[in-house]
């Protein structure tokens, strides 16, 4: 597998909430890399795609994003 750069538009305030919203999603796939796990893009594709599938998980999600 191999590093590919990800640029899409998110909504925030000003560019720097979206520099650290950056640096917690690379410092997130950089913590499970250091664990022996992969954050592929085929996972969070199927991540993204599943999240409304658990009640419990798109209760919470919901919920955090109100």
């Amino acid at each position: 597998m191999q590093g590919y750069e990800l640029k899409i538009n998110i909504y925030a305030e000003n560019e720097a909430e979206v520099e650290e919203t950056r640096q917690a999603l690379a410092s997130f796939i950089n913590q499970h890399a250091r664990q022996g796990r992969a954050v592929s893009a085929t996972k969070i594709t199927e991540a993204v795609k599943r999240w409304d599938k658990n009640p419990f998980v798109r209760n919470k999600i919901i919920e955090f994003f109100s």
